[in-house]
């Protein structure tokens, strides 16, 4: 009876001691939220960054205590989503799940974009980070990326790889393999990772790069071997090597990114974003990224931002010298 009255006890003193911290949060935003909230989300229902975006408006929802709703925009690459979630009331009932293909690729890569990526939005907080992989099929003779750049040294424009699509994440990748090497590559664009992974499976093409939830099952089926990382080693594939390990003196990592339209009011910022920390920190969400080949982070929405100008100057340069920059 004791020990049951002590942990009476001690749950009451933890409730009493968040009580405080959750009625400071609530007085930081008086009369907010008091609707639901939308998350659009520049893809499908279904895909990768899809799963992503509920998993986090589910435990959103309940630390706001409106519902967010989930509002797939998919089409234009990311841009109809994006200029969306840009031109939207800044009044704290829109946010937008960025990724490194909507935020930074399409600002390198497209020069007229409705919206800007770095102004036209106030950043909320990392999500996470994910990885491209490079795979090969299992009978190539190749082990790593520096048995890769060798071949294609001596086959210059021989050797094909697949991504899904010019200017795609997986191109950008090939693209910083080429202007730190100088090695020739025939690019083979496909509709979609998964068409990419198919055909190296049945020997079409020798290599592709593709999302590391894609790769995951084929790879364990053993129908695809991992050769490399891009930029850096992927929780998933812990023993294959990332680029700079490799000769590629290109840093540089794949982020998801909670955004919402410029001028939200600043108490709504920050509520949104003590939020979001909370939530990465849970331990099914936690399970769930390891699920999704994704890293956790904790960089400040200040220097997201300034890091996301960053990796849109870095990556516009090398769309530039790479010709695919439209």
């Amino acid at each position: 009876m004791k020990a049951m009255f002590w942990k009476a006890a001690a749950l009451a003193l933890a409730i009493a001691a968040a009580a405080p911290a959750l009625a400071q949060d609530a007085k930081t935003t008086p009369g907010w939220p008091t609707k639901p909230l939308r998350m659009i989300v520049p893809f499908a229902a279904g895909g990768g960054t899809d799963l992503v975006a509920r998993s986090l408006a589910d435990k959103l929802s309940q630390a706001l205590g409106e519902t967010v709703i989930v509002d797939n925009k998919p089409g234009a690459s990311g841009v109809i989503a994006m200029e969306a979630g840009a031109r939207a009331a800044p009044d704290g009932y829109t946010l937008v799940l960025g990724s490194a293909s909507t935020v930074v690729v399409n600002a390198a890569v497209l020069p007229d974009l409705p919206y800007d990526s770095v102004e036209s939005f106030d950043y909320l907080g990392d999500v996470g980070s994910a990885t491209i992989v490079l795979v090969a099929h299992p009978d190539f003779p190749v082990k790593d990326l520096r048995d890769v750049i060798a071949l294609a040294k001596a086959k210059p424009g021989e050797l094909n790889y697949g991504t899904w699509g010019a200017g795609s994440t997986g191109h950008m990748c090939a693209e910083m393999v080429r202007t730190a090497t100088g090695v020739e590559m025939t690019h083979v664009p496909y509709k979609g990772a998964a068409l990419v992974l198919n055909d190296i499976v049945a020997g079409h093409i020798p290599l592709g790069y593709a999302d590391v939830q894609s790769v995951v099952p084929m790879a364990k089926a053993g129908k695809v071997k991992v050769v490399a990382s891009c930029a850096r080693r992927s929780i998933n594939f812990p023993d294959v090597p990332g680029y700079v390990e490799q000769g590629v003196n290109f840093d540089f990592v794949w982020r998801y990114a909670l955004l919402a339209p410029a001028h939200t009011p600043q108490p709504i910022v920050e509520r949104l974003h003590v939020e979001l920390m909370r939530v990465l920190a849970l331990p099914d969400i936690k399970e769930r990224w390891a699920e999704f080949g994704m890293t956790p982070s904790t960089i400040s929405p200040a220097d997201l931002k300034a890091q996301t100008a960053k990796d849109i100057a870095a990556l516009t340069k090398l769309a530039r010298d790479a010709g695919i920059r439209q």
